[in-house]
């Protein structure tokens, strides 16, 4: 690959000028899509305009964009000064951004269809505590790209990763230095993943919120293609034919949450480069996330209620992240998709001494109790009011009460998936409902213990703690109160006798 100078300010490629005006468009209907769609309302107004007010209101937004890309591709530079990455940007006013590379715990590079034929490529840098990516360079060369990734690489302390030759392939992934493979799933498992991921119910409510708000043209274009005969059809037989659409319906959304899953994750892989993992994939979209090991603060496996069934799970490797709870689920995550049970020793792989339990702690059975009494007295009390106010709806009281047992034995299953395990420093802290989720993480994170004693607690000997730790708070609720101090006076003392902190 030729020599890069990286200490001489860089710009971004001339075609990224394109792009960032189609962005900067899709980005704003994506942010305003409620004005257009919300009841109709947009959609309704764009209706009463004419031909040549929409055309010149087309050619004003199409002026004013192609001006704010031009000033903000002008005005965007970047370069390597030392030990850190220096990028100017801005529009009306302009933003000067140094951060070190020994901040830098993920570095990603993606490239969509249509960067291909330019040869241009979509460069981040994420850093602990920062919402979003912290450094996004548009629309630079493959080349430098890669020349930005390996320097920051070698400057962090890290080993030279999946350096390309001119002429390689980008994607060769059995070229030589590109560290030993941890993981593989084939398109199969992929697509079995987005049956398996809560992917389905944003799909489905996506779905839902669209046909409700444009069902006035919606149901002009099922008329045009002749499906609502079709539909009347299937209707006219009753319970079987409208169960018949509605399956029919359901396996659409799981067809197409798998056919997105395949596309999305195409050709993933995960690599070994020794300090840092590297996982690539993506069809229409390339993407490379290169994760420090040593910024990974805990992980996360998902097994969803199919994924029982199906015997699928997924991982998710933590960072640090500003917010106090979850970590946004809107921000980028280092996904690892399709594992089976043979393959949860990746675990171990990416973070070693964190052996799966086999088994978990409960927690106590007050729980279970807690919630049955308190929900079965608001119950009945509620049912009895029914029942002598309207003495003739047996039936709603009778479908209340059911409610009420469906209720109580959710409450009961998630008592049952609740648990928790400590060894040699590393927790793990097992819930869920049909569905598991286990979350593991080293006691020499944790940045804060707390204890909660609830009046109810004192009376049974209970407690929760509450650990806050890099990348959001862990909650292990109903346990015994000497296992509660035990464990934050672990925590603690763990914490501030650790050797180094990671993040």
């Amino acid at each position: 690959m030729t020599s890069i100078d990286l200490n001489r300010w860089q710009r971004l490629a001339p075609m990224a000028l394109l792009f960032l005006i189609i962005n900067g468009g899709a980005n704003f209907i994506r942010e305003n899509l409620y004005v257009f769609a919300g009841a109709g309302v947009g959609f309704a107004f764009l209706d009463r305009l004419g031909l040549r007010e929409f055309v010149l209101g087309g050619l004003v937004a199409l002026l004013a964009a192609v001006l704010i890309a031009a000033v903000y591709h002008r005005r965007f530079r970047f370069r390597i000064e030392g030990d850190a990455i220096r990028v100017r940007r801005g529009l009306i006013e302009n933003k000067d951004l140094r951060i070190r590379f020994a901040r830098v715990q993920n570095v990603g590079l993606s490239q969509p269809v249509y960067f291909r034929p330019f040869g241009l490529v979509r460069f981040t840098l994420e850093t602990p505590g920062a919402e979003t990516t912290e450094v996004a360079l548009p629309g630079i060369s493959r080349e430098l790209a890669q020349a930005l990734r390996d320097h920051i690489a070698r400057a962090s302390g890290g080993v030279d990763v999946a350096v390309q030759e001119a002429g390689e392939s980008a994607d060769a992934e059995s070229a030589p230095g590109n560290g030993s493979l941890l993981h593989e799933p084939g398109g199969l498992r992929l697509f079995t993943h987005g049956l398996v991921s809560n992917q389905v119910w944003l799909i489905a409510g996506v779905a839902a919120w669209l046909s409700g708000s444009m069902w006035d043209r919606i149901e002009q274009w099922i008329d045009s293609i002749g499906v609502s005969l079709i539909v009347q059809r299937v209707l006219e037989l009753g319970w079987a034919g409208a169960f018949g659409l509605l399956l029919g319906l359901v396996i659409l959304v799981f067809v197409l949450s798998g056919v997105i899953s395949l596309i999305r994750f195409h050709g993933f892989s995960l690599r070994d480069h020794g300090d840092r993992f590297r996982a690539v994939g993506g069809a229409l979209n390339r993407r490379e996330q290169t994760l420090r090991r040593e910024k990974l603060t805990g992980l996360t496996l998902y097994q969803t209620a199919l994924g029982r069934l199906l015997g699928q799970w997924y991982l998710v490797g933590k960072q640090a992240s500003s917010k106090e709870i979850e970590v946004d689920p809107s921000a980028p995550q280092f996904l690892i998709p399709g594992l089976r049970r043979g393959d949860l020793g990746l675990v171990q792989r990416l973070l070693p001494g964190f052996d799966l339990p086999e088994h978990f702690r409960p927690i106590s059975r007050r729980f279970r109790t807690f919630f049955w009494t308190r929900l079965s007295a608001g119950a009945l009390v509620l049912t009895g009011l029914v029942a002598w106010q309207q003495p003739q709806q047996k039936l709603w009281v009778a479908a209340g009460l059911g409610v009420l047992l469906l209720v109580l034995w959710l409450v009961h299953r998630s008592w049952r998936c609740w648990g928790w395990h400590l060894d040699n420093g590393v927790c793990w802290v097992q819930q869920g409902l049909f569905g598991l989720r286990r979350d593991a993480f080293e006691l020499t994170l944790v940045q804060q213990a707390i204890v909660v004693r609830t009046p109810y607690f004192r009376r049974h000997g209970l407690a929760s703690v509450r650990l806050i730790l890099p990348h959001g708070q862990v909650t292990i609720p109903f346990i015994a109160l000497d296992d509660a101090v035990a464990l934050a006076n672990r925590a603690i003392f763990a914490a501030e006798t650790a050797a180094a902190h990671r993040v």
